[in-house]
């Protein structure tokens, strides 16, 4: 088991450099099922374990909200105000759609838009 793809119990990651879309307007779309609201922390990053609705069916994943090693905390901030509001709940399902955009020093940063 490799620590960067698969927490213990073999969950797989999902890994934001499988999403390339640059385009606000044609985001990536991944569709999501919350199985827990409460975050996690690795060595890497605060997680939440959802099941992932993929071509095959849905699976479980670990959803990374926030990496260690970056700044960008747009996707835990939605996260928990979802978590805070009521919109995210246990067994509701949510939409993430994400792009690389630019920062406002003109560097790459993963955009994030929540829809529950």
């Amino acid at each position: 088991m490799n620590s960067n793809t698969e927490n213990s119990d073999g969950i797989p990651f999902i890994k934001w450099g499988s999403y390339r879309s640059q385009d606000k307007n044609k985001p990536d779309v991944l569709e999501f099922k919350v199985l827990e609201t409460e975050t996690s922390e690795t060595e890497y990053s605060t997680n939440v374990k959802v099941e992932q609705k993929t071509n095959n069916g849905e699976k479980e994943a670990i959803l990374p909200l926030k990496s260690k090693t970056s700044d960008n905390a747009s996707l835990l901030q939605l996260w928990q105000k979802g978590v805070k509001d009521g919109l995210v709940k246990k067994g509701k399902k949510f939409v993430l759609k994400t792009w690389l955009g630019l920062s406002k020093n003109n560097r790459p940063i993963r955009r994030f838009e929540l829809e529950v």
